[in-house]
């Protein structure tokens, strides 16, 4: 068979709120074009050799509605959906079988099944393999499910080759994938429905062999919705204010050569605690940790839970401050759907936007508990503006955060 592989277009911060660049002059949030998720290559190395493999990238070039393919497989989370269902929709109309599959689409199953043939829920590794069967059969499932039992010793090498020399992406480090799934169900994540509640780690060996097969590549970043988990026999990363206490271990990440960290702040009981309920010590602390093993942080901090009200934004820079982080980014709290919330505020009516291009974390999509939409929208504008306004950064200081071409860098005149 003829199969391609589509990344859907998405909008970032600035495509659908140019308030915040009107915030702050700052190059490093346009919009700078990514390689996609670890969806398309783990496809692309279950695919037997028989088949004839293509890639489009809907934030790079136009998609090929207009070529013979024999099945169009498309992977997408939220923000993607609206241009994912359009591919679907289209490459139908041409007679062309679909499935749609990704984090989105196995939290979304019936309402992606309107627009593709197919829809695959839950790990790929499971069902592709019955997807490409029934496809060269000429008649595809309406779903394919997973049931997040697959053994990640068998997860395989992903196969980056259909991208990997695509010319146009302007941050393109190593993305590894060293477990999957999560046992803490934070209220606005999705993963624990996607992935499952449980967490699967693969073989370190593996881990370290992908690393070594793909040197060339600038920059590696460890792809995880958790870094340093608290559990002490614990070794992976957590991006967030619930760490491990193990001090050697944060020295021997260090030493391993991770240079920052990326602190997601709003999702977990420790950073909600800090700042929307202003009990600071526990994340304080552990951030000192961090910090005083030689790691640098780049903060992500959501605003918008139902404890925040006006007040919350004066206390995140403060807490900003007085934790010497020097670099950050600001997003609205978005009930994805799937997660806890999601459900909550279906069942309330407080969800107010349905199109998920607004999925993206610059924009209010729900009702806030404590404050107005204007007030939460309003709020989130000054945080940017406020925080680089009191702390300026050089954009060449802040580009080591990202690993963006040399380019990029040179388009928008930020020294290497």
């Amino acid at each position: 068979m003829k199969i391609l592989l589509v990344y859907p277009h998405f909008k970032k911060y600035l495509e659908t709120n140019p308030r915040i660049l009107e915030a702050l002059d700052f190059p490093l949030y346009a919009s700078f074009k990514t390689a996609p998720s670890l969806g398309i290559p783990i496809l692309t190395a279950l695919t037997p050799d028989e088949h004839e493999l293509h890639f489009a990238d809907g934030n790079l070039e136009e998609i090929p509605y207009d070529q013979h393919f024999d099945l169009v497989a498309i992977n997408c989370f939220t923000p993607q959906a609206k241009h994912a269902y359009v591919v679907a929709s289209e490459f139908k109309k041409r007679g062309v079988l679909t499935v749609i599959g990704g984090i989105h689409a196995s939290n979304m199953s019936e309402e992606c099944k309107l627009y593709a043939d197919a829809v695959c829920i839950g790990e790929a590794e499971q069902t592709w393999g019955e997807i490409l069967t029934d496809a060269k059969n000429g008649k595809l499932k309406p779903f394919y499910r997973g049931d997040n039992s697959f053994n990640l010793d068998n997860y395989v090498m992903p196969d980056r080759r259909l991208y990997r020399e695509k010319k146009g992406y302007d941050w393109k480090p190593l993305l590894i994938q060293s477990f999957r799934g999560c046992k803490y169900n934070c209220n606005y994540c999705a993963i624990p429905e996607a992935h499952g509640k449980c967490l699967k780690k693969r073989p370190v060996e593996h881990v370290m062999k992908e690393i070594s097969m793909n040197m060339d590549l600038d920059g590696l970043f460890l792809a995880e919705d958790q870094f340093l988990l608290p559990d002490p026999e614990e070794i992976f990363f957590n991006s967030s204010a619930l760490i491990n206490q193990n001090t050697e271990l944060l020295k021997l990440i260090k030493d391993s050569g991770v240079n920052s960290t990326y602190l997601v702040m709003g999702f977990d009981p420790i950073s909600v605690k800090a700042v929307s309920h202003n009990m600071p010590e526990e994340a304080e602390r552990n951030i000192k940790m961090i910090q005083d093993a030689g790691l640098e942080i780049f903060a992500s901090v959501g605003v918008g839970l139902e404890a925040d009200d006006t007040s919350v934004f004066e206390r995140h820079i403060d807490f900003l401050a007085r934790n010497n982080i020097k670099h950050v980014e600001f997003w609205i709290l978005t009930p994805f759907p799937g997660t806890p919330m999601w459900h909550k505020y279906m069942k309330k009516d407080r969800m107010l936007i349905k199109d998920f291009d607004y999925y993206n974390g610059a924009h209010t999509v729900f009702q806030p508990k404590k404050m107005s939409v204007k007030e939460l929208d309003d709020g989130f504008i000054w945080l940017w503006k406020e925080f680089f306004t009191r702390f300026p950064l050089a954009p060449e200081e802040a580009a080591k955060y990202y690993n963006l071409t040399d380019d990029f860098k040179m388009k928008h005149n930020i020294k290497k």
